[in-house]
């Protein structure tokens, strides 16, 4: 049982890295990143689905929720919150 639980944990390690390399990927030529996209909302999305968006994103990488894994998670972790809060701010003005 504890190996299946260790395998589950190592598998969603893995998707966290691959999204968030996929993110870092986007990024345009003048460095910044796409905001509807790093929310994954379609452009023009209403108020409540990017704040809705924002939250769950927000849920996903929350450096919390890979404490356990190491620090190098953690702090990509970080990193991704970091790049989701800015993209919030720059769709919503706030």
């Amino acid at each position: 049982m504890s190996r299946v639980l260790a395998l589950l944990l190592l598998v969603g390690v893995v998707l966290l890295v691959v999204r968030a390399l996929r993110a870092a990927s986007r990024r345009t030529i003048e460095g910044s990143v796409d905001p509807w996209e790093v929310l994954g909302v379609p452009r023009g999305a209403s108020r409540e689905e990017i704040t809705r968006a924002y939250r769950e994103r927000l849920k996903e990488y929350h450096p919390d929720r890979v404490a356990q894994l190491g620090t190098e998670l953690r702090e990509l972790a970080h990193e991704k919150t970091v790049e989701i809060r800015r993209a919030y701010e720059r769709l919503t003005g706030r």
